[in-house]
C-alpha cells in the first residue's frame, strides 16, 4: 500500500483501519533575523512543525474571532438605525457571545506570548523562519507549513537550538550562519543598502553561499538524517528573497526597505502573516480582520490600522462635578452632565512590539517618549467595559480628577524600539452629534438622527503640550492659538486604561467646537461648565464675536498661525470692541461697523446657535449702541421715514431667537456688556434681566410710528416681542437631549420638548469595511 509521509505527531489511517505514523526526514529553515540556516533533524521535525502550526492556529483564531465580533457589532448598529426598531436584544446577545469568544481567543494567544521578563513590552519574542520546502509535492488538504512563514516561541526555540535537551545531551538542532560569525560557512551579510538607504537582499550572494557553502556542509555532516534531494530551493528561499526586494522597489506606502528585526517579525506574527501570506509580499499586503481594520506591508513589518475605541458604537459618558470620595460618592452642588455618546478614532502606523500589542490587547494605553510624542500600545491585563455596560451607561460616569497612577505611561527606549516618530499616533476624539434639522421648505429628510463628528484631533506633536489640565480626566484650554483637550483614555477606552490623549481643535474647526460646547451648555441648562478652562471659555466667546464682523475671514486660523496666547486674543478683542463703540470723529465708522455686524447676523442667523450666552450678551450690547452719528448714518433708515435701525432690530430678534431655555435667557441678559462680564454682582439675575429687557424694549420701539397700517413685522419688533419669545422658551424639564439645537421660532424647536427616545438608536456607526486600509 502506498503511503504519504507525515510530520511526527500526524497520523495517516490505512484502508484496513490500522493506524501508522510516518516520520519525515529532517527539515531546513532560514532565519532572516540572524541569517542562519536551521537544520531540524528527523526525530524533532514533527514536534517542531506541530508547535509552529499551533502558534499559527492561535493567532489565526484570534483574528477570526475579532472579525466575527466586528460583524456582530455592525449587525447590531444597522438594526438600531432602522426607524422604530427598539427590540435589538437578539443582536445584542450575538455581540455579547462574539465578545466572550474573542476574549477567550485573545487569552489563548497571549498565553503563547507570556514571559516573566519585562523586555519587549512584556511579550515573549517569536522566532521567524522560512521553510525551505517545495509544497508542490504535498497533497491537497495536507496541513503543512509549506511556503508560508513559520513562527516558534523564543522559549521553545532556545531550548532546542541553543541549549541542551532534557536528557542533558548536546543541542539537537544544527545552525549554520551565512554571515561572518561562522568562520566555516559565513562570508558577509546578504543584506545591503541601496542608494536610497533601503535595505534589500543580495539574492546572488544568498544563492552562492547556500549552494556552495551551506548545503555541502550539511549534506556531509547529516547525510544519514536528511535528504537534500527532497528540497527545491529555487522555489522557496530565493523566490521569497526576490519578492521582498520587489516590494521595496514597487510603489509601496512604506518605502523603507526590508525590516528583519525582532520587533518587525513580532509584528508580522500577530498580524497573521503565518496563516495569510505566502512568500510573495510584493504582490499585496496582509489584511488584519476585525474592529482594528488594518493591513500590513509584510517586508517592512509596518502596517496602517484604524481603531474605534471602545468600538464603533461608542458609549455614554456622564460627568459628575466634585471630587470622588473613597465610598464612590461625591460632594457636588450641580447635577451630573450627560455628555452623550463619545468614542476615539485613531489611525496609527503600527510597527514593532508597540504596534503589535495594540492589535491584540483588549485595551489600549497612551504612551509618551520624552514628553514629545504620544503613541498607543496594548495594555497587558486590561479589559474593555463589557458591551452590555457600554450600552446601558454603566461605568460610564467619571469625576474630573484623574487618579495619579492613571495619569500617564512613559515608555522606555527598549520598549520603544521600532516605534519611530514618523509612525506616531493620529486620530480624533469624536462625539455623537444630533442630526441637524432640515432647512425650512426642504424635502430632504435626514437618514439618521445623529452622526459621529470630530471634536478634536490627535497628533504626534501635540504631546509637547504635556501638563495640560494636569490631573484632570477631561480638560479644555487655549494654548498657542488653539483650543486643546486632554481626554483620559479611561473615558473612551474604559476603567483602568492608562494615560490621556492630548488633542487640539485644528484650524477651521471653531464652529464644530462651538456646536459641541453649546450642546453641553444646553444639557446643563447653562450652569457652570467646569470641564472647560475659564479663560479658554472667555477666549472662545471673544473669537465668536470677532468672527461675525467678517464672515469671509477665518479668525481662528489667524490665531492658529500666529500661535497667539490668551492675552493676545484679549488685547485684540479690546481693540475690536473700541472700534464698534467709538464716538467723536470715528462715530460714523463705528455705526457702519455695527450695521455690518447686524447684516452678518441676518446672513447666517443659525451660527448663533453655536455661541455662548456671554457672546450673545455682547452682541446685544453692540447692536443697541446708538448716538448722534447713528442718526446721521443714512444706512440706518428703513422703508419708513421714522423707522430707524431696522437691520439692527432684526438682528437683535435673531439673537433672541437663538436662546434655548429660560435659564439661558437670564444668562444672556446678565452678560449684556461690552466684554461679556456679569451685571449680576450683588443683584439677583432676575432683577438684572428685567432691567435689561426694559432697555431692549426701548431700543426696539425707537422711531416707530404706531400707525394701524404698520406691518405685522413692525409690530413684532415692538414691546410684545420680548415677552412672546421668553414664554415659548423651554424649561429645565423640557430639555430635548438628542435633538439638535434650533431657533426657538421654528416648528422643530416647538415640537421637541422632551429627550429624543430614538437617540442614539438611528445613528451612523460606519460599516465595518468602510475604512479598511489597502496598502497594495
Amino acid at each position: 500500500m502506498e503511503t504519504k509521509a507525515a510530520a511526527e505527531c500526524q497520523l495517516n489511517k490505512s484502508d484496513d483501519n490500522v493506524i501508522k505514523a510516518y516520520h519525515e526526514s529532517g527539515m531546513l529553515y532560514f532565519r532572516p533575523q540572524t541569517e542562519e540556516v536551521i537544520v531540524v533533524e528527523a526525530q524533532d521535525a514533527g514536534e517542531f512543525e506541530s508547535h509552529c502550526l499551533e502558534m499559527m492556529k492561535c493567532v489565526d483564531e484570534f483574528h477570526q474571532a475579532n472579525h466575527a465580533y466586528s460583524a456582530a457589532i455592525e449587525k447590531y448598529g444597522l438594526q438600531r438605525q432602522k426607524p422604530g426598531m427598539h427590540d435589538t436584544d437578539a443582536q445584542a446577545a450575538e455581540v455579547f457571545a462574539a465578545e466572550t469568544a474573542l476574549d477567550k481567543k485573545r487569552e489563548a494567544l497571549l498565553e503563547k506570548l507570556r514571559d516573566d521578563e519585562s523586555s519587549n513590552m512584556g511579550y515573549q519574542d517569536v522566532v521567524e523562519l522560512i521553510p525551505l520546502l517545495d509544497t508542490r509535492k504535498r497533497g491537497a488538504g495536507n496541513q503543512r507549513l509549506g511556503r508560508r512563514f513559520a513562527y516558534a516561541s523564543q522559549r521553545y526555540y532556545s531550548a532546542r537550538a541553543g541549549g541542551r535537551s532534557q536528557a542533558g545531551a548536546q543541542k539537537k538542532w544544527r545552525t549554520v550562519s551565512l554571515n561572518n560569525g561562522d568562520t566555516a560557512t559565513g562570508q558577509q551579510s546578504i543584506y545591503t543598502v541601496d542608494s536610497r538607504g533601503r535595505r534589500i537582499i543580495d539574492t546572488r550572494k544568498l544563492k552562492a553561499q547556500i549552494t556552495q557553502n551551506i548545503l555541502p556542509t550539511i549534506k556531509l555532516e547529516l547525510k544519514d538524517y536528511i535528504n537534500l534531494d527532497d528540497y527545491s530551493l529555487d522555489e522557496t528561499l530565493f523566490n521569497w528573497a526576490e519578492s521582498w526586494n520587489e516590494s521595496v522597489n514597487g510603489s509601496h506606502a512604506f518605502d523603507n526597505g526590508i525590516e528583519i528585526s525582532g520587533a518587525a517579525q513580532f509584528m508580522r506574527f500577530v498580524s497573521n502573516v503565518g496563516a495569510e501570506a505566502e512568500f510573495n509580499p510584493g504582490g499585496g499586503s496582509v489584511k488584519i480582520k476585525g474592529e482594528a481594520k488594518a493591513s500590513l506591508a509584510v517586508a517592512s513589518g509596518i502596517g496602517l490600522a484604524a481603531f474605534y475605541i471602545p468600538d464603533r458604537l461608542g458609549w455614554q459618558v456622564k460627568y459628575t462635578p466634585g471630587e470622588e470620595k473613597q465610598d464612590g460618592s461625591a460632594d457636588r452642588a450641580q447635577p451630573f452632565l450627560d455628555m452623550g455618546v463619545m468614542r476615539i478614532y485613531i489611525e496609527n502606523r503600527l510597527i514593532g512590539f508597540v504596534g503589535a500589542s495594540a492589535q491584540i490587547e483588549a485595551q489600549l494605553q497612551v504612551m509618551a517618549k520624552d514628553k514629545r510624542q504620544q503613541i498607543v500600545a496594548g495594555q497587558r491585563g486590561g479589559r474593555l467595559p463589557r458591551f452590555y455596560e457600554r450600552q446601558t451607561g454603566r461605568s460610564g460616569q467619571f469625576y474630573r480628577q484623574m487618579k495619579k497612577e492613571d495619569e500617564g505611561v512613559s515608555v522606555t527606549a527598549e520598549a520603544f524600539a521600532g516605534a519611530r516618530a514618523e509612525y506616531a499616533l493620529r486620530g480624533a476624539v469624536q462625539w455623537l452629534k444630533p442630526a441637524e434639522p432640515a432647512k425650512a421648505g426642504s424635502a430632504v429628510v435626514p437618514t439618521t438622527v445623529g452622526e459621529f463628528t470630530d471634536l478634536a484631533t490627535i497628533g504626534a506633536s501635540i504631546a509637547g503640550l504635556a501638563g495640560i489640565g494636569a490631573g484632570a480626566k477631561f480638560h479644555c484650554t487655549f494654548i498657542n492659538g488653539k483650543f486643546c483637550f486632554k481626554v483620559a483614555a479611561s473615558l473612551c477606552v474604559g476603567l483602568g486604561a492608562k494615560g490621556a490623549f492630548l488633542c487640539e481643535v485644528g484650524g477651521k474647526a471653531l464652529m464644530e467646537l462651538g456646536r459641541w460646547l453649546a450642546y453641553q451648555l444646553f444639557a446643563l441648562d447653562y450652569r457652570f461648565f467646569d470641564l472647560v478652562d475659564k479663560e479658554a471659555f472667555e477666549t472662545f466667546t471673544r473669537m465668536c464675536v470677532m468672527q461675525l464682523t467678517d464672515l469671509a475671514k477665518d479668525i481662528y486660523e489667524e490665531f492658529n498661525t500666529a500661535k497667539a496666547n490668551i492675552l493676545a486674543v484679549q488685547l485684540r478683542f479690546g481693540t475690536f470692541i473700541n472700534t464698534l463703540v467709538e464716538g467723536g470723529r470715528e462715530g460714523l465708522e463705528a455705526s457702519q461697523k455695527r450695521n455690518q455686524l447686524a447684516n452678518n447676523i441676518l446672513a447666517e442667523p443659525e451660527r448663533l446657535l453655536n455661541y455662548t450666552p456671554e457672546a450673545k450678551g455682547i452682541l446685544l450690547y453692540l447692536l443697541t449702541r446708538h448716538g448722534l452719528w447713528d442718526h446721521a448714518d443714512t444706512d440706518n433708515r428703513g422703508s419708513y421715514l421714522l423707522d430707524i435701525y431696522s437691520d439692527r432690530k432684526e438682528a437683535v430678534i435673531q439673537v433672541l431667537h437663538s436662546i434655548q431655555t429660560k435659564r439661558e435667557w437670564l444668562k444672556v441678559m446678565c452678560h449684556r456688556t461690552k466684554d461679556g462680564s456679569s451685571l449680576a454682582a450683588g443683584k439677583s439675575e432676575q432683577q438684572v434681566a428685567n432691567e435689561q429687557e426694559q432697555q431692549l424694549r426701548a431700543f426696539l420701539q425707537e422711531g416707530f410710528n404706531r400707525d394701524q397700517n404698520m406691518s405685522r413685522r413692525a409690530a413684532e419688533l415692538a414691546a410684545l416681542a420680548l415677552s412672546e419669545i421668553y414664554h415659548r422658551l423651554k424649561t429645565e424639564q423640557e430639555l430635548s437631549r438628542g435633538y439638535a439645537l434650533a431657533m426657538n421660532n421654528t416648528e422643530f424647536y416647538n415640537l421637541n420638548r422632551a429627550p429624543n427616545p430614538h437617540f442614539p438608536q438611528q445613528c451612523d456607526f460606519d460599516p465595518c469595511e468602510a475604512t479598511a486600509t489597502q496598502l497594495a
